[in-house]
């Protein structure tokens, strides 16, 4: 499945965005998704994951639950790379 999640749509900020991310990654199809602008079946087990953020995107591909459970844990945080 692959979700894209556009931050710059986003009327929610700060502590509320990084929950709504959360819920999406560990429940993308049965969570209330405000900024996600596409969503896309490709009946691959992973979850691909790409957020747009200040006009620049960044993906993650996460494989298992496991995987879900550590980016959902870290936010925004886990896709944008430190400088």
């Amino acid at each position: 499945m692959k979700i894209v999640i556009d931050h710059n749509q986003c009327e929610h900020g700060g502590a509320y965005s990084d929950r709504c991310l959360r819920a999406t990654i560990l429940n993308p199809l049965g969570h209330e998704r405000y900024c996600m602008v596409d969503f896309e079946d490709d009946s691959r087990p992973e979850l691909t994951v790409t957020l747009r953020f200040d006009h620049e995107e960044y993906t993650r591909v996460l494989h298992d639950e496991a995987e879900r459970k550590i980016v959902a844990s870290d936010g925004w945080i886990a896709f944008v790379p430190s400088e």
